[in-house]
């Protein structure tokens, strides 16, 4: 009787786990550019992505030998979600509209809200630099 009671439960948090990583992710053509954040040396080279404060502006460039650098800022932003119950109707002619196909989340918070720095995805086609 405590399986069929916790099989549920379980199901139900699981339903509520976000796999989606926060950060931005950052690419270049071609790849292996040096990142730096703020001016300084982040570490990473691209394609990578990098979580930062969310709470503030963040100078990104992209520096590659034999490229013209690449800059960006990355800026915080209020981005809103909502799910409509359409979306999860059976798509069955009928006077029923009920979201049977919604996952658990959006089914029981359809109103959600994000703070993610805009852009979230940064592709840069680097410019060889011009000669003397």
């Amino acid at each position: 009787m405590l399986r069929l009671l916790v099989l549920p439960v379980l199901a139900l948090a699981a339903a509520c786990i976000s796999t989606t990583p926060p950060g931005s992710f950052l690419s270049s053509e071609p790849a292996g550019a040096r990142v730096l954040i703020d001016g300084r040396d982040s570490g990473w080279v691209t394609p990578c992505h990098i979580a930062l404060d969310k709470e503030r502006v963040h100078s990104v460039s992209l520096e590659l030998a034999g490229y013209a650098p690449y800059r960006v800022e990355l800026r915080p932003s209020l981005r809103y979600h909502v799910v409509d119950w359409a979306l999860g109707a059976t798509g069955i002619q009928s006077t029923i509209h009920f979201p049977f196909f919604l996952p658990q989340p959006d089914f029981f918070a359809p109103f959600r809200y994000q703070r993610p720095l805009q852009p979230v995805r940064v592709f840069a086609r680097l410019r060889p630099e011009a000669g003397p």
